[in-house]
């Protein structure tokens, strides 16, 4: 399963993360903070999937997976993430 960090590699080839901050009205570390954590906020996460096309609802779960803390739940909801469907 694609995660936020794939999300955010696609964004920043199409420009930088300073763009991205200044666009997105973020503060300039918002970015390098996501990067050190190894995902995006749900918020941001949804942001970067409209501005890149892509469907806001599947990144915004993805990244919500992503928050949560390991669990026996979590590990069933990945194992069948693949069969959500995307729109």
């Amino acid at each position: 399963m694609p995660n936020t960090m794939d999300l955010l590699s696609q964004a920043l080839q199409k420009q930088r993360a300073a763009a991205w901050a200044k666009e997105l009205n973020l503060s300039s570390s918002a970015i390098t903070q996501a990067r050190k954590r190894g995902r995006l906020s749900p918020v941001l996460a949804g942001h970067f999937a409209m501005k890149l096309g892509e469907n806001p609802e599947h990144w915004i779960a993805v990244a919500a997976l992503e928050a949560e803390p390991e669990s026996e739940l979590l590990t069933r909801l990945l194992a069948n993430a693949n069969n959500w469907r995307k729109r």
